[in-house]
């Protein structure tokens, strides 16, 4: 299948990749645990929300800092998946965090794909809080790891 077989809707992507994903969110044991939602979903882009509780606070009431990297590293991950039916494999290989200021509520992650390559990808994460104030900036580096669209499940880990 190549890119230009996929069937796709008028957001430009696959018609039942936004429950696909939504789904891999749920099923996945750590991003279930923080329980983000995916908001919206369109051709090199997706918001992911995350609910504001505690239990992803450093303990002063603030959303820790690896929170908020891995709903930015997810919300990358989901809007370059777009491209390849939720189905082309991909790692980061760079990313890079600002805090701009203490997150203390809800927060989304606005992700964008900027360059898309053969074998490397950019994106960029705007987190904003309830208000819309930004609340950190990402910019990530994505390798492919797969040269088809054939589905490569995740491995399992190896034993020595």
């Amino acid at each position: 299948m190549s890119l230009h077989t996929v069937r796709r809707d008028r957001a430009g992507i696959a018609p039942d990749l936004l429950p696909r994903l939504r789904k891999r969110l749920a099923d996945n044991p750590a991003l279930g645990w923080l329980s983000p939602s995916l908001e919206e979903l369109s051709l090199d882009e997706c918001v992911l929300r995350l609910p504001y509780r505690e239990a992803i606070t450093n303990g002063s009431g603030t959303v820790h800092g690896g929170v908020l990297a891995t709903l930015a590293d997810t919300a990358l991950a989901f809007a370059l998946a777009t491209n390849f039916d939720g189905k082309m494999g991909f790692a980061t290989t760079d990313l890079t965090i600002h805090f701009l200021r203490r997150a203390r509520g809800e927060v989304r992650a606005r992700a964008r794909i900027l360059k898309k390559g053969q074998r490397v990808n950019v994106g960029e994460v705007e987190i904003v809080d309830a208000d819309g104030r930004e609340v950190a900036r990402v910019l990530a580096t994505f390798i492919l790891t797969t040269s088809s669209f054939d589905y490569a499940p995740e491995r399992t880990e190896r034993t020595p």
